[in-house]
């Protein structure tokens, strides 16, 4: 019979184009917003084996004749199955698309492959019981809902090969190993850095209008990156390792919401607060919840919420829920029943396979346990626990729902609170000024240290791949990794967490608050996080800034490369003394500037925005330092995109302008110029007035 010309239906094609995304972008269809995502392959033991990217499962998916693809709620499942129909068709086949979640697939599994097919195929002038079943592929969304699993599996293995969709990899409990023995299990991931990017850029190029010169293209940049760094801000990955699932839903859902939804006006909760309470509506409204019950419900959340955070507990036992219910209970009215309240708050509070139950995700706790304390912040006992909470931001935990609770109030206890545990943070040590006094035992080894070059044999695009696949790599570094709390003994290690996590507190904070803030204010927060990070560089200037300590710090690298070096002299390469000597002072010298640039950068990218540089500008005009003019221009940079030329060229002539400040200044420039596209007469007018000479990059 003849397959290739049977059409797919009018109603169905809509369906398989349905990018299911609420936009303001007309025709915006699958296809135009679709990435890639990774997938977990597991073998028989159901371990995972390796990653694939569905680009490459697409490719080859005949050889996986059938298949078991688990994903969370909201992970990508059913456009999965979209792009798989659409594989096949294409590959002759007749793949058939069976949704019957709802009704837990009662049912003969045959009579639904065929209804499904009438349904998405014209089918008029064929006999289907006439198509052979090995051109037949059934993909079953949902599957784990179905009611009687063994029993389908066992009709189904009249199909050669099929797809099923599933929301865990151990959801087919049967007893007959054989009905599940040839399926290979996937699992869809969360997407990476490099695949956020891509889905961005996609998003970008669906609004922008076609890319025709140097500005339209540093405008599309500048879109991308600032939607990249609100993105990571929702996510939780610029304090910690995440608090929502990186799958597109979330994160175009977060950025349509963030950009066009309309905030009532009597509300104090942040934009980006907004984004997660408009989740939040949308699961209650999407299991029943009536407009007039949704108090209701998130005083409830709120409270348990804040009974977790009070037990100190990620989850409750069934004994702490009922003791929980009974506190409840006696202090308010709930005028639902417990099973039907469970029920529709089962997509925000999840009960795993041990009956314990918790928060489905992480920003929802964090969400609930900062507005109660927010609601509360006059109580005394509130307070006294909102104090612990800002001494001890170096927890995760502690951190994120500081950053929630600026959310929810605009409380000026908050940043007060914040802002004194800031100034005692490494107290002793006066901020860097990076002047040429204060560093001249630096600026004395700068023949060592690596000079700045304008990259000529790379693309913006190829040098944003390569970064991207660095932050691919760290953040999955980051999820194997469990968090652990710094040795109460090490006070040094506890301190710089501390220090780095609470600038990156104030960060979020003052970015989310700039709005509703006085200049005064938003200056000394600001000031307050900046000097956090110029006070740990200075204690660090302390420990290395003696000959002694330098000539230590050498002496060990020289131990340890004379190990390394000892494999290059048995294949008869000798290295002297004095070449190690001289390796292990570069190697020192280096690791120094770039630990210095590094505390720069992340100053300029924990609290930059384009909407603060009037105060960087205010604090630079009144500390006129090298320190504060790296860190407001870096701003400029990445966050206005606007590089002046001029004012870097006169500044980097002052006497006082140490050579430590003019490298991280070139070294800023080079990290821009390599990202963004730049004309041939503006790298000239960096190389004479900066001089920065054009040359392949050395640093990777």
């Amino acid at each position: 019979m003849k397959i290739r010309g049977l059409k797919i239906t009018e109603e169905f094609e809509n369906f398989l184009r349905n990018a299911e995304m609420l936009t303001e972008v007309k025709e915006m269809v699958l296809d135009d917003i679709f990435v890639h995502p990774e997938l977990d392959k597991y073998d028989y033991l159901k371990e995972p084996e390796e990653k694939v990217n569905t680009e490459e499962l697409l490719e080859n998916i005949l050889d996986y004749p059938k298949i078991v693809i688990a994903g969370e709620s909201q992970s990508g499942k059913t456009t999965l199955c979209k792009m798989i129909f659409k594989e096949l068709r294409r590959m002759n086949f007749i793949p058939v698309y069976i949704s019957d979640g709802k009704n837990r697939y009662r049912g003969k599994i045959e009579n639904k492959i065929i209804d499904s097919l009438r349904k998405q195929y014209n089918t008029k002038n064929m006999d289907i019981n006439k198509i052979e079943k090995e051109r037949i592929i059934p993909i079953l969304d949902d599957f784990h809902l179905a009611k009687n699993k063994e029993k389908h599996l066992n009709d189904l293995s009249n199909y050669p090969r099929c797809v099923l969709i599933v929301d865990d990899i151990f959801c087919l409990n049967v007893k007959n190993e054989k009905l599940i023995g040839d399926f290979i299990y996937f699992r869809i991931r969360e997407l990476k850095p490099s695949l956020r990017y891509e889905l961005v850029k996609k998003w970008v190029s669906l609004k922008d209008m076609e890319i025709v010169d140097y500005y339209s293209e540093i405008d599309s940049y500048s879109e991308i990156d600032r939607k990249i760094e609100l993105i990571n801000s929702i996510l939780g990955k610029i304090i910690g390792r995440g608090i929502m699932p990186a799958y597109p839903f979330f994160i175009l859902s977060a950025v349509v919401t963030y950009e066009t939804s309309a905030m009532p006006l009597d509300q104090e909760i942040t934009s980006q607060g907004y984004c997660y309470q408009a989740f939040i509506y949308f699961y209650l409204r999407k299991q029943g919840v009536r407009n007039d019950e949704i108090d209701i419900y998130v005083n409830f959340l709120t409270e348990l919420a804040f009974y977790i955070y009070k037990q100190r507990k990620y989850s409750l036992s069934p004994e702490d829920f009922s003791s929980f219910m009974k506190i409840y209970k006696e202090k308010y009215i709930l005028p639902i029943n417990q099973e039907i309240l469970l029920q529709k708050l089962s997509l925000i509070i999840s009960r795993d396979s041990f009956n314990n139950y918790s928060f489905s995700y992480p920003y929802l706790y964090y969400f609930f346990a900062a507005k109660y304390l927010a609601e509360h912040i006059d109580e005394d006992e509130i307070m006294r626990e909102i104090e612990k909470l800002m001494q001890n931001l170096h927890i995760e935990e502690k951190a994120y729902i500081a950053v929630f609770l600026a959310h929810h109030s605009k409380s000026p206890k908050i940043l007060d609170e914040i802002v004194h545990n800031a100034v005692g943070l490494f107290g002793e040590y006066e901020p860097v000024t990076l002047f040429k006094e204060e560093v001249k035992f630096f600026d004395e080894q700068a023949d060592a240290i690596i000079k700045a070059a304008l990259p000529v044999d790379t693309t913006p695009e190829r040098e944003r791949a390569k970064r991207l696949s660095i932050e691919d790599e760290i953040e999955e570094a980051k999820e194997e990794i469990e968090e652990e709390e710094p040795d109460e003994d090490d006070h040094l290690m506890k301190e710089l967490r501390r220090a780095i996590k609470t600038g990156e507190v104030i960060g979020c904070i003052i970015k989310n608050r700039v709005g509703s803030l006085e200049k005064g204010k938003a200056v000394d927060i600001f000031k307050e996080g900046m000097n956090i990070h110029l006070r740990i560089l200075s204690s660090f200037f302390e420990i290395i800034k003696s000959k002694d300590a330098q000539q230590d710090l050498i002496d060990l690298i020289s131990k340890i490369l004379r190990k390394i070096i000892a494999e290059e002299e048995e294949k008869g390469k000798e290295v002297g003394d004095e070449e190690i000597r001289r390796r292990a002072r570069i190697i020192f010298w280096n690791f120094s500037f770039l630990l210095v640039y590094g505390i720069i950068y992340k100053i300029v990218h924990s609290l930059g925005s384009d909407k603060l540089t009037e105060i960087v500008g205010m604090i630079d005009s009144r500390n006129r330092t090298p320190a504060s003019f790296l860190i407001k221009h870096g701003i400029l940079m990445w966050y206005n995109k606007n590089l002046q030329i001029d004012e870097l060229a006169k500044k980097i002539k002052e006497k006082d302008f140490s050579e430590i400040a003019q490298n991280i200044l070139k070294f800023m420039i080079v990290n821009y110029t390599s990202q963004h596209s730049i004309s041939y007469r503006d790298r000239q007018q960096i190389e004479s007035k900066l001089g920065i000479p054009r040359r392949k990059l050395p640093i990777r």
